[in-house]
């Protein structure tokens, strides 16, 4: 029998004819219909070696033979999501069923941050006791806290376009914030967004198109990591594993040094400060908003690194300096070919590939080991415990004469 975290994700488990040695009792009684854990029922340690030897697999089939050993950093399975994303029905929160669309109540989500869940489940009940009501219109709310819980921001999103949302609805988000903090001061802030389409986008980027409307409170977060704070704005990505983003910074950038670093899909800096300590001077690269405020404002510390506010791929295509290292966290569409391309041309030193896809990254491996160099380290951190998602960072060396 195939270990659960091998299973393809479109795959669906029927029945359980004889249960393996190392199944477990799911923690969550929403484990088999919420769609976000597929794992649960198995042992943490068998997760783990599951998750190795799918990335071993998934590597082989891609036509990489020689694979480095694999070292693990694992951390609290339970409660280390600092980050949750709820759909609200009348007066009711969930997620998706597995492998639909379809709403699910739930009553508890042991992986997230418990501040985040008991927020968000009062919030629920203050609606059910119609003591407030959601912002009209609003159909989902995401809550993101510190790896302390010292600070929370919540972002309510309403689907309906900038011009069609209730003029009720500003209002509603400061009755409904006022009363929280009430309960909750660790609430620093609170947003509403709409949707702001530009036609002239492919429907899927319109959906993720979005503008805040209403506004209570501070717009960021203070988020300590190792010796670092970085004051993320409401909406801008960060890793969600609040229990492993140092041992990822310093897997990252530990022990690395030298005169010109490129961190290249930087977010809002979570290496790219670490590396600034470390580098002379260097480059981080960022297109998206509001991330690449966060990072430009991080960066101002830091007089001989700069933020290049573009697409790698633009960036790179004009580049011509040879860099120590090279930092590169793509999302997980992994990166496009004419970018690894142009990366190849440059011919840094060292290359550091953070990863949260298996197939994406097997493929840019393959490409920078036909470019001239070593697949030298891989680890896999796992920053989704009871999924069968993985993060994985690998060091490439470039090959000499």
């Amino acid at each position: 029998m195939r270990h659960a975290a091998q299973i393809a994700p479109e795959q669906k488990l029927l029945s359980i004819i004889d249960a393996m040695p190392h199944r477990v009792p799911a923690r969550c009684p929403h484990f088999g219909q919420c769609g976000g854990c597929q794992v649960q029922d198995i042992t943490y340690k068998d997760q783990l070696i599951a998750k190795q030897a799918m990335l071993i697999d998934v590597l082989h089939a891609s036509g990489i033979s020689s694979v480095p050993a694999i070292e693990t950093h694992s951390a609290e399975p339970w409660e280390y999501r600092n980050r949750i994303r709820l759909r609200i029905d009348n007066d009711s929160i969930g997620y998706s069923r597995r492998g639909s669309n379809d709403f699910l109540s739930i009553d508890e989500c042991p992986i997230a941050s418990p501040l985040l869940i008991r927020m968000a489940l009062r919030m629920r009940d203050l609606v059910r006791e119609e003591k407030l009501c959601w912002p009209e219109g609003a159909v989902a709310m995401e809550l993101f806290t510190d790896s302390e819980e010292r600070g929370v921001q919540i972002s309510m999103h309403c689907d309906a376009p900038v011009a069609e949302v209730s003029r009720n609805a500003p209002a509603q988000l400061r009755l409904l914030c006022d009363t929280v903090r009430n309960e909750f001061p660790q609430l620093v802030g609170s947003g509403l967004s709409a949707a702001a389409p530009d036609k002239a986008q492919s429907k899927r980027v319109q959906a993720t198109q979005r503008i805040e409307i209403a506004r209570w409170g501070e717009s960021q977060l203070a988020y300590r990591v190792a010796d670092s704070i970085y004051r993320i704005t409401r909406n801008a990505f960060f890793q969600v594993n609040r229990f492993l983003t140092s041992e990822m910074v310093k897997v990252v950038v530990d022990h690395r040094s030298g005169n010109f670093v490129l961190d290249l899909f930087a977010g809002a800096g979570l290496f790219s400060v670490p590396l600034a300590k470390r580098f002379d001077q260097g480059i981080a690269v960022e297109i998206g908003e509001p991330a690449v405020s966060d990072l430009t404002s991080l960066m101002a510390e830091y007089p001989r690194h700069r933020v290049a506010h573009a697409t790698v791929q633009d960036f790179l295509s004009r580049a011509f300096v040879t860099p120590d290292l090279v930092v590169m966290d793509p999302p997980r569409a992994g990166a496009s070919l004419s970018a690894l391309r142009s990366l190849l041309r440059l011919k840094p030193h060292e290359i550091v590939y953070v990863s949260c896809d298996a197939g994406t990254f097997a493929r840019d491996a393959k490409t920078l080991s036909e470019g001239g160099y070593t697949f030298a380290a891989f680890h896999l951190l796992d920053l989704f415990p009871q999924t069968f998602h993985t993060e994985t960072i690998a060091i490439f060396r470039r090959e000499t004469a």
